[in-house]
């Protein structure tokens, strides 16, 4: 049976409201994206007028509201350096 904390589920409705599972930090986020960290590496989504809705990190769960453009992984093997990406291009 798959374990609770390891598990990760992505759910979009209509492109206006994600539901993600498996959070296990909210790196960084704006009005145009969002950084987080999950059991299975960094999650970078990407959008516009962005919002956090409900968010429960003991349980791991967060809602994020607006306009959803793109929802990518990226390995934890590269987080390091994809995440200094990501900051150089939020602090250009």
């Amino acid at each position: 049976m798959e374990n609770e904390q390891t598990r990760n589920l992505i759910v979009i409705k209509d492109r206006k409201t994600l539901d993600l599972e498996g959070i296990t930090k909210l790196d960084s986020f704006d009005s145009k994206e969002f950084l987080l960290d999950t059991t299975l590496g960094f999650l970078h989504v990407t959008g516009q007028d962005l919002e956090l809705g409900n968010m429960n990190m003991e349980k791991g769960l967060i809602t994020i509201k607006g306009m959803i453009d793109s929802v990518s992984f990226m390995n934890k093997g590269k987080t390091a350096t994809s995440k200094e990406n990501i900051f150089s291009k939020l602090f250009k």
